[in-house]
């Protein structure tokens, strides 16, 4: 059964990567950059694809499942990452940023005033960060907020 779980991971791996690749066409900028946004995805998303390929050809390692708890860990971030992704528009990216690192702080079993109070830092923080130093414009409030 080891070597099955070994060919899934790698099966899984291979298609998320092509996905990723595949999207990181379709990005379009008219100004900085001469290779464009595309490039950086596309470097990270071939070797990926070969390397999780050679999971399903040559399948190696013990595997062990990861007990109930942590599954559940992980499927709770991976619903954060999706609402993360799903209501940046809508809230801003500061709001979401501090949200997100607050669950994620507490799904990791840290505790809950310091995960909140991180998040309130550092969401605002990372925007301020890309928004006003680096010139990457993000919103400060999304369209529900007007």
């Amino acid at each position: 059964m080891t070597g099955l779980s070994v060919r899934l991971f790698g099966a899984a791996v291979f298609a998320i990567a092509a996905l990723y690749t595949l999207q990181a066409g379709t990005y379009q900028i008219t100004f900085g950059d001469v290779l464009g946004p595309s490039v950086f995805p596309v470097i990270v998303g071939i070797p990926m694809m070969i390397l999780s390929a050679s999971l399903v050809v040559f399948p190696t390692g013990q595997v062990e499942w990861a007990g109930r708890d942590r599954m559940w860990r992980q499927a709770a971030a991976l619903a954060v990452f999706v609402a993360y992704v799903l209501l940046m528009e809508q809230i801003g990216f500061p709001i979401t940023t501090a949200a997100l690192i607050a669950l994620i702080g507490i799904i990791m079993g840290g505790a809950p005033w310091r995960a909140v109070a991180l998040g309130a830092v550092f969401g605002p923080g990372l925007w301020a960060l890309f928004d006003r130093v680096l010139g990457l414009p993000l919103d400060f409030l999304g369209k529900l907020f007007g």
